[in-house]
C-alpha cells in the first residue's frame, strides 16, 4: 500500500500554527495579515490558506463584535447543572435575550455569558433560566466592572456592522456608513483605547480535530496571578471575575495527560484556593447580543 504523504493544501484538523493565529486574532480580531504571517513564520499566503482551510472544516465560524461588560452595561458568566437533555436545553437558553455565547460540558454541565441592565432584570434571567432548564445549581461569576463608556449613534453603527463581519475593509465599511475613512479608523482607534470592545474570531473549538478543549474556573487569592497563568502555552484566553475573585481560562490539549498535568501545575500557584474544570463539547455563539445591548444601554 502507497504511503500517503501531510500536504500542506490538504488538512483535516487543527494544529498548533492555526491555534497561534486565532490567539492572535483574539488579541485583535482585525490584525493585518503581513503581522500575523511575520508573528507565526508564515508567508501571507500561507496564512490567507489556513485562515480558509479552517473556515471551510467549519472552526472558524467567522470575526464578531466583543463588547467589554466593565466598560458597557454589565455581564456574568452562570454555571448550569441541568436534568434536561441538552437539546432541550439549548431551546430554553435561546429564550433568553442578551445571551452571548453558551457552552455545553461533560455531565450536564453549561456555562454561558448574560448581559443585564441591574440586578431586578439579572434575577428575572435567573429565574427563567432555571426554570427553563430544569436547573438544580446555578453558580455566577461577575465580570470585574468599571464606570461605563459613552458611546455615540455613530461607534454603535460602527459596532453593528463589525459584529456581522469583524475584518470588514474601511474602504467598504465607509460607503455603507456614509463616513470617511479616516473618520472611521480614528472612532474605532478610541473604541480600541477606551477599551469599548473588539473585534475576535468566533472558533468553533469542540469542531476542532485531535485537540481537546477545556476551561478552568480558578478561585484565586490575588488576581494578579493571571500574569503566570498567561505564559502557560497551551492557553487560549483568559478573563477576570470581580465576584467571587476568579480567573477563567480556556485551555486546549492533545491528550486527557496534558489536561491533568496543565491543571497540576496551576494548583502549584500559590494563589490558587479552588479549581473547577470543563470538558468543552459544544458551544454557540450569538452576535445578535449587540442589539440587545444597545437598546437597553441607550434605553
Amino acid at each position: 500500500m502507497r504511503k500517503l504523504k501531510y500536504c500542506e493544501d490538504i488538512r483535516y484538523f487543527m494544529d498548533e500554527v492555526d491555534v497561534q493565529i486565532l490567539k492572535l486574532l483574539w488579541e485583535d480580531g482585525r490584525m493585518p495579515i503581513y503581522s500575523i504571517a511575520n508573528r507565526v513564520g508564515l508567508s501571507n499566503a500561507g496564512v490567507n490558506k489556513r485562515l480558509m482551510a479552517m473556515k471551510k472544516r467549519g472552526e472558524l465560524l467567522g470575526f464578531s463584535i466583543l463588547l467589554n461588560p466593565a466598560r458597557v452595561m454589565k455581564a456574568a458568566t452562570v454555571s448550569i447543572r441541568a436534568r434536561k437533555r441538552r437539546s432541550e436545553v439549548w431551546k430554553a437558553v435561546e429564550k433568553i435575550k442578551g445571551v452571548m455565547h453558551f457552552v455545553a460540558c461533560l455531565g450536564g454541565r453549561y456555562y454561558g455569558d448574560f448581559w443585564y441592565r441591574d440586578e431586578m432584570e439579572l434575577e428575572e434571567k435567573l429565574t427563567l433560566l432555571k426554570e427553563l432548564t430544569s436547573a438544580y445549581r446555578l453558580d455566577l461569576y461577575y465580570y470585574y466592572k468599571k464606570d461605563n463608556a459613552m458611546i455615540a449613534k455613530m461607534d454603535w453603527k460602527i459596532i453593528k456592522e463589525l459584529s456581522e463581519d469583524g475584518r470588514i475593509p474601511f474602504t467598504e465599511l465607509s460607503k455603507k456608513l456614509g463616513v470617511s475613512t479616516k473618520t472611521l479608523s480614528k472612532r474605532w482607534k478610541r473604541l480600541m483605547e477606551n477599551e469599548i470592545c473588539k473585534v475576535y474570531p468566533i472558533v468553533n473549538r469542540p469542531l476542532t480535530r485531535d485537540l481537546f478543549w477545556f476551561s478552568l474556573f480558578m478561585e484565586v487569592e490575588n488576581l494578579n496571578v493571571e500574569g503566570k497563568i498567561k505564559k502557560i502555552e497551551n492557553l487560549w484566553r483568559t478573563s477576570i471575575f470581580e465576584k467571587p475573585k476568579m480567573i477563567y481560562g480556556v485551555f486546549y490539549a492533545k491528550t486527557v495527560k496534558q489536561i491533568d498535568d496543565t491543571i497540576e501545575r496551576i494548583w502549584n500557584f500559590p494563589e490558587m484556593k479552588k479549581i473547577y474544570y470543563e470538558i468543552i463539547v459544544e458551544e454557540r455563539f450569538y452576535p445578535h447580543y449587540i442589539d440587545y445591548v444597545r437598546y437597553k444601554y441607550e434605553s
